[in-house]
């Protein structure tokens, strides 16, 4: 069974978008949770998704995007782009991987 993929972002991180975009591309089917950003507060704002996301994690994080491939955290574009460019992303997102 291929794993559910799931992505917490924000609307104003242009990383989120280069995943989300890379996910499309792919024909990958995901799941996508918008975390707001308060500029202000140089924070997330709380909400579902946010607490949704902290759980997720094992705690606060500081950036987005936070991608699961069903219950494996990938912690963010960072770490995933060396997957996407070794091709080791092929494996988590086939059955079985």
């Amino acid at each position: 069974m291929k794993p559910s993929v799931e992505i917490y972002y924000s609307r104003v991180c242009g990383l989120c978008t280069k995943a989300i975009d890379y996910f499309h591309k792919r024909g990958v089917s995901f799941t996508a949770y918008a975390i707001e950003y308060d500029a202000d507060a140089d924070a997330f704002v709380d909400s579902e998704y946010t607490q949704a996301m902290y759980r997720r994690c094992g705690g606060p994080v500081e950036f987005v995007p936070q991608i699961f491939f069903g219950e494996r955290h990938m912690g963010g574009w960072r770490k995933l782009e060396p997957l996407i460019e070794s091709g080791e992303i092929d494996a988590l997102l086939s059955e079985g991987g």
